[in-house]
């Protein structure tokens, strides 16, 4: 009988093709530096924008809030990032020039005079101890002589120990960004995480408060946070941190398994198609990146008045942009009511994310331009567009992109290993023996498992399965191959 025509679509599990990044909303100076260190890593640009945008929304942090204007409504411009591909496709490699050589240099600017401050803590803090070391001598030579104690010193108060300036954070427990946050970071933290399913899973290891916390990590509000070991609970004024990091295809579901509480939606997505291998020409321009990004931490917090901790410098939306984001709002309020599972939340956080997108563009453009003009006081309408423009044109897709991966069945994710396996080597037959003796391709350590992918296969036109009449065992059948998956390149 004649085979039919294969179903490519089981490569890609039917997952949507991604979208291209639009480069140009980041502006020509910073679209030439991604694409630049993207061509050096051999990376998609994808794998170095999305990096950038949370280390930049990390570095402007509580110093700048996108804010609507009349209405109240601002953000923090702190973003959750995460890439996803299979491991080999490049996501560190897009990521190291800005993690490994700008943001060091730049957390090593941040140190300041800090050194000198802590030395000065260190000699009023020993001072202290030998006056509360005699101190305590001396009550124990009067308790001996039945004498009454002595006072103690007066004002042997020691303040709290500083903390060394921070931007990076791999330690994502609660108490820990909660101390930080409280002391060394006030403007927001940025969580790096080389693997994220580690962190979305593992929120309520040893905390049941873990992943509520980590919602309210998205939202820049006062947060409280109790501790066992110790009375005074930590006040963190603005619960607010930035996120990037990378994770697998194969564990997409077991990260979207959890109830929809709205925290996955808090993530913008991207998922690049792998590149053919390259080596780039030139290196990347860090000592530009650590120059322009620099400008970025030196935005400072608005002091506080009458004793009140600082607080950040509201920048309003342009007239213009403000009834650019009303138009906007109403889009995705109607995508939202016609979409599901967690496509609803995507589109119900997009004006959020739009805003804070805004931002973020708006000073990733003032940064980057040379010359020392003073930073944007309003986000304007081409900034907000650019954003919009992101979230409709790149992110959304890629949430569907992602989203409708994570829900493929164990059968679908396996036969596209399997399919991925034909392709690249064009046999004949499957030989079920063959692939768990010497093959062994992920999820496909058991002959039921491979017997069901390749059923699969048969239904995509892809393979034949063993003849009715086969006396072999079920471990030694072999599946025919359709041959014009061999005449295809």
């Amino acid at each position: 009988t004649m085979w039919a025509e294969p179903d490519m679509s089981v490569l890609r599990l039917n997952r949507r093709p991604p979208p291209a990044l639009p480069l140009e909303v980041f502006g020509q100076e910073w679209a030439e530096w991604i694409s630049q260190t993207a061509d050096a890593a051999g990376a998609p640009p994808d794998y170095v924008a999305a990096p950038l945008l949370a280390s930049a929304s990390a570095l402007i942090g509580n110093a700048r809030w996108p804010e609507v204007t009349r209405t109240g409504w601002r953000e923090p411009p702190h973003l959750w990032v995460g890439v996803v591909g299979d491991s080999g496709t490049s996501k560190s490699p897009g990521a190291d020039c800005l993690l490994r050589d700008v943001l060091p240099e730049i957390e090593r600017r941040m140190l300041g005079d800090f050194p000198d401050r802590h030395r000065e803590w260190q000699g009023v803090a020993e001072v202290a101890n030998a006056r509360r070391e005699t101190w305590e001598q001396e009550v124990r030579k009067a308790q001996k002589n039945n004498n009454p104690p002595p006072d103690p010193p007066a004002g042997n108060f020691v303040p709290s120990e500083p903390q060394a300036p921070r931007l990076r954070q791999s330690d994502a427990t609660v108490e820990k960004v909660a101390q930080l946050l409280a002391s060394a970071a006030p403007k927001g933290l940025l969580i790096v995480r080389d693997e994220l399913a580690g962190w979305l899973l593992g929120m309520t290891a040893y905390n049941d408060a873990g992943r509520p916390f980590w919602i309210e990590a998205y939202g820049g509000r006062p947060y409280r946070v109790e501790r066992v070991k110790h009375p005074e609970p930590i006040m963190v004024e603005r619960l607010a941190v930035a996120v990037t990091g990378g994770t697998q295809p194969e564990k997409l579901a077991e990260i979207f398994r959890e109830a929809d509480d709205g925290l996955l939606a808090r993530i913008c997505w991207v998922w690049p198609d792998l590149l053919p291998y390259d080596m780039g020409s030139q290196p990347p321009a860090a000592d530009w990146a650590v120059g322009a990004l620099d400008r970025l931490r030196l935005l400072d917090l608005a002091p506080g008045e009458d004793g009140k901790p600082p607080h950040p410098v509201c920048v309003p939306l342009a007239d213009e942009a403000v009834a650019m984001m009303r138009e906007f709002g109403r889009t995705m309020q109607n995508r939202q009511q016609d979409a599901g599972g967690l496509m609803r939340s995507a589109y119900g956080k997009a004006r959020g994310l739009a805003l804070r997108l805004s931002l973020v563009l708006e000073f990733l453009w003032w940064c980057g331009q040379p010359g020392m003009a003073a930073p944007p006081g309003e986000v304007s309408p081409r900034a907000f567009a650019a954003a919009c423009a992101l979230v409709t044109g790149y992110l959304i897709p890629m949430a569907e992109r992602v989203y409708g991966d994570a829900a493929a069945s164990t059968v679908d994710r396996n036969a596209a290993t399997l399919a991925r396996w034909i392709d690249r080597n064009r046999p004949r037959e499957v030989h079920v023996r063959t692939l768990l003796r010497d093959v062994r391709l992920p999820g496909l350590a058991k002959a039921e498992a491979i017997h069901a992918a390749a059923d699969a296969l048969v239904e995509a036109g892809w393979l034949r399965p063993p003849g009715k009449g086969s006396f072999q065992a079920r471990g030694k059948a072999a599946y025919a191959v359709n041959p014009a998956l061999g005449a295809m390149q």
